[in-house]
């Protein structure tokens, strides 16, 4: 990433994030270039971080989810009432076979299933609930990459434009250091992928917003109109998908 630039009698040393040190020629929109530069890096870097988040999450949500702690439940209620009950019919003399001492048993695990069985759904649902978010999360993640790899093809071709139009009218003899301020940029990039994430992870809950005519409502408290008007662009293309998914699960 380009920090900064030292300008010297014409010429330009930029230093980067880890202190090596290029000289180029001056150009008077040297500024914007190393900003776009610095975008496009930062572009470069999010995709290869995505992608293999994007692949984890693939690798863990192609797994069909299993009631793992419901379907414990269910065999502990069901199979020890039938252990107990085949004890009684066919003795063994590993547990005791009074027909008294067998239904006191089966009483005391019946009380104990109806206190635990709560516990066991309770965590099951936790554990649905996270799966769900998975693979929302899935969605999200692979949202922005898509929005990524469309975006960087048209920075990049801005870049080239940039560099065709260098120009040295307004050149400045004076000694000067000079910061690559490409916070702004940056922090637009950033609202704009927390936008994209947003509407993976939210895809199926906005389009039924837009359905009903309450999307502009709901998002009007987080979102520009611009953003809005983005959204609805996202959930026009996405929204059909999105609904035909639903209905195939």
């Amino acid at each position: 990433m380009n920090k900064e630039y030292t300008y010297i009698d014409g010429k330009v040393i930029i230093s980067d994030e880890n202190g090596k040190k290029t000289p180029v020629d001056y150009y008077d929109n040297l500024d914007e270039i190393l900003i776009q530069e610095n975008l496009i890096e930062t572009i470069e870097n999010k995709i290869s971080l995505l992608e293999k988040e994007s692949n984890a999450y693939k690798k863990y949500n192609a797994k069909h989810y299993i009631p793992f702690f419901l379907l414990m439940g269910l065999m502990t209620i069901v199979g020890v009432p039938v252990l107990f009950s085949h004890c009684v019919e066919n003795p063994t003399g590993y547990i005791s076979t009074s027909i008294g001492e067998v239904n006191q048993n089966l009483f005391i695990f019946t009380a104990f299933s109806a206190i635990t069985l709560p516990f066991t759904g309770f965590m099951e649902l936790d554990r649905y609930t996270k799966y769900k978010d998975c693979l929302k999360r899935e969605k999200g993640i692979n949202s922005e990459l898509e929005f990524l790899k469309q975006q960087i093809i048209v920075e990049k071709e801005r870049l080239v434009e940039l560099k065709s139009k260098k120009t040295r009218t307004n050149e400045n003899q004076d000694f000067r250091v000079v910061k690559v301020n490409d916070l702004e940029i940056l922090k637009i990039f950033k609202s704009w992928l927390n936008l994209y994430y947003d509407l993976g992870y939210n895809g199926e809950k906005y389009y039924k917003y837009y359905q009903q005519g309450k999307l502009d409502a709901k998002l009007g408290k987080h979102y520009t109109d611009f953003g809005i008007e983005i959204a609805k662009e996202y959930l026009e293309e996405k929204g059909p998908t999105l609904v035909k998914r639903r209905k195939n699960k």
